[in-house]
């Protein structure tokens, strides 16, 4: 059976960028997601998830990122740009169009990875637009919360950065085997998470971690057994922040998802996240 294909838009943002999205309406929906992707992976990627989410009665927007997928221009020293724009601009611009389909229908975020960081900031800085989180995983870069042969990874990850975005004007993440090609001041913003286990916006004067503690709504916490990038205690590094927050953890082998629990396979075969999802939206849903 052939799934159902997005609609596909552009929605103009506050700083005059014209973003791509995938629009997965479904008709008198309890709720709307906002689907944010991993670090360097186009929004298409996510259509499977999106699609079994929509069949399971939820609308859901998946938002591109920055210089992917179909989004232009892409990275280079010309085209700079990082976590202040997907905060301050992208995502209240893709909550605004949810809202304008229906007013009175929840708004919750769901991000994957870089995308569940998103979410997490914007529940600290936009509590009341938002009906609840959902992170999948989705574990801080910080590297003490590694160990062994990923710790080893991102380490030289964090040395390779600063020079590659130097000589390049962007970071090669597509040719160095971790995330796509990025902007260089979005990477800077990774350092600071990946060194101090930080949230920092270069150039958005604020504090994004003080926000975070006084988000008291529900949060859906997915972890891939096998997730080599986002293990228990780099997720855990995640939650800690959300101490007000009504935290849900669900745990997901490769039995249950019916592949591989990694940091990626989930998308492709999402029936069981599709599953925790809904059970967990309809345990908020009003009687």
């Amino acid at each position: 059976m052939t799934s159902p294909s997005p609609t596909c838009l552009t929605l103009p943002v506050a700083d005059g960028h014209a973003l791509p999205v995938r629009w997965f309406p479904a008709d008198a929906a309890p709720a709307a997601i906002l689907l944010m992707p991993a670090l360097g992976v186009p929004a298409r990627f996510y259509d499977p998830l999106a699609a079994s989410l929509q069949a399971a009665g939820v609308a859901v927007l998946v938002m591109e990122q920055r210089g992917h997928g179909d989004s232009r221009p892409q990275a280079s020293r010309q085209a700079d740009f990082g976590y202040r724009e997907a905060l301050t601009h992208d995502i209240p611009a893709m909550i605004a169009f949810l809202r304008r389909q229906d007013a009175t229908r929840p708004v919750h975020l769901m991000g994957h990875s870089l995308g569940g960081h998103y979410a997490v900031m914007t529940a600290g800085r936009l509590p009341g637009d938002i009906a609840g989180v959902i992170i999948s995983a989705c574990g801080s870069a910080w590297i003490g919360g590694f160990s062994g042969r990923t710790r080893r990874q991102l380490l030289l990850l964090t040395w390779l950065i600063p020079p590659l975005t130097a000589l390049l004007g962007y970071y090669p993440g597509d040719k160095v085997g971790f995330g796509g090609r990025e902007a260089r001041r979005l990477m800077r913003d990774w350092l600071h998470l990946a060194r101090r286990d930080r949230y920092v916006a270069t150039g958005l004067d604020e504090d994004l971690e003080a926000g975070i503690p006084r988000y008291e709504g529900p949060v859906l916490a997915l972890r891939m057994t096998d997730d080599d990038f986002a293990p228990e205690a780099a997720m855990e590094a995640v939650l800690r922040r959300l101490r007000r927050a009504r935290v849900t953890r669900r745990v997901l082998d490769a039995a249950t998802l019916g592949d591989r629990a990694d940091h990626f396979r989930w998308v492709r075969s999402p029936q069981a996240v599709t599953a925790e999802v809904i059970a967990w939206l309809d345990a908020r849903a009003p009687a």
